[in-house]
């Protein structure tokens, strides 16, 4: 089989596509065949070690884990003898988590892994990219107690991340206001944003006190700069997990009124089966900007870390329409 490795951190002439031996399942483990998988912002942070902490989890010198990707959409080959939620021939999608792995084109993964079956109407190459900004998403709007009626504004909302936070939470009936660039303010408008905010034009201190949550999907927003925009009990919840963040979370107990969340996501399965559930009832869809094949997994990261791409980057395993 196929696979895209690393040996070395660094800029993405460090990846390679090279041969590698088909691995065999465990008695309570799945071969899966990879259709698709995505190109996230993690996979570039952990090819350039990037923050320095990934160096101590990956390897101070060289990288452990040789091959990216986080998500997938596949479909089973082969079970352990032990497996009984799945069979051969089931088509699933889900998330590696920290074990990575998804940048080839067979992958074995314990069954009680967080993967669920793509079945029903949501099955197709794009739900590769739904699994970690679906869940990031919903697991970060929950801790903040988003409920039905509330006024939510959503930084980078045409990113991975912000376009699935978007729908979620137009989902659980909230009002929604997308920050974004020009260029993607038609976009942030057609996956369900009540209002836009294109902060190329209009400053985001035009709006005191309308919020009761303030989703920082980018992570360039601060307790400080986002305090004016909350409504008297408003949450603040961020997928930069900094000092400066952790310190205001810390200060939840003493502090009136606002909250602030960051952290790192908790994947589970009943996480996405929830976002599962979304997809079927059409109130979720991934965001696809481009499809690469895996010889152009170089022009892939190139992309995703330029920080404009509209959101998501599919990576093409088995064949299909590349560069689209």
């Amino acid at each position: 089989m196929k696979s895209i490795i690393y040996d070395t951190y660094g800029s993405p002439d460090v990846l390679k596509l090279i041969k590698t031996s088909i691995p065999k399942p465990d008695r309570n483990e799945l071969l899966i065949k990879v259709i698709s998988s995505s190109v996230t912002a993690a996979d570039w942070h952990l090819r350039k070690a990037d923050p320095i902490m990934v160096r101590f989890m990956n390897g101070l010198l060289t990288p452990k884990k040789k091959v990216l990707g986080q998500e997938f959409y596949g479909e089973i080959v082969e079970t352990g003898r032990s497996v009984t939620r799945f069979k051969p021939g089931d088509k699933i999608f889900g998330s590696t988590g920290l074990k990575t792995g998804a940048h080839s084109e067979y992958i074995v993964m314990s069954e009680d892994s967080v993967i669920s079956k793509a079945d029903g109407n949501i099955e197709n190459e794009s739900l590769a990219a739904i699994p970690i900004g679906g869940m990031t998403s919903l697991f970060f709007l929950k801790q903040g107690g988003l409920k039905k009626g509330d006024r939510v504004l959503i930084n980078g909302a045409s990113g991975s991340v912000g376009s699935y936070a978007v729908q979620i939470a137009k989902a659980y009936g909230a009002s929604v206001t997308g920050v974004c660039s020009t260029r993607n303010v038609k976009l942030v408008r057609e996956i369900g944003a009540d209002q836009v905010i294109d902060y190329k034009k209009e400053r985001l201190d035009n709006h005191p006190h309308s919020y009761d949550i303030v989703f920082d999907t980018v992570g360039n927003l601060s307790y400080k700069s986002v305090k004016p925009l909350l409504s008297s009990d408003g949450h603040f919840i961020s997928t930069a997990f900094n000092l400066g963040l952790m310190q205001a979370m810390m200060m939840n107990t003493f502090r009136k009124g606002h909250k602030v969340y960051t952290g790192v996501t908790k994947e589970s399965r009943e996480l996405l089966d929830e976002i599962k559930n979304l997809l079927k009832s059409k109130k979720l869809k991934a965001v696809i900007e481009r499809t690469y094949s895996m010889e152009e997994i170089k022009e892939a990261h190139i992309h995703a870390e330029s920080g404009h791409k509209q959101g998501n980057i599919i990576l093409a395993i088995q064949g299909g329409t590349t560069h689209v």
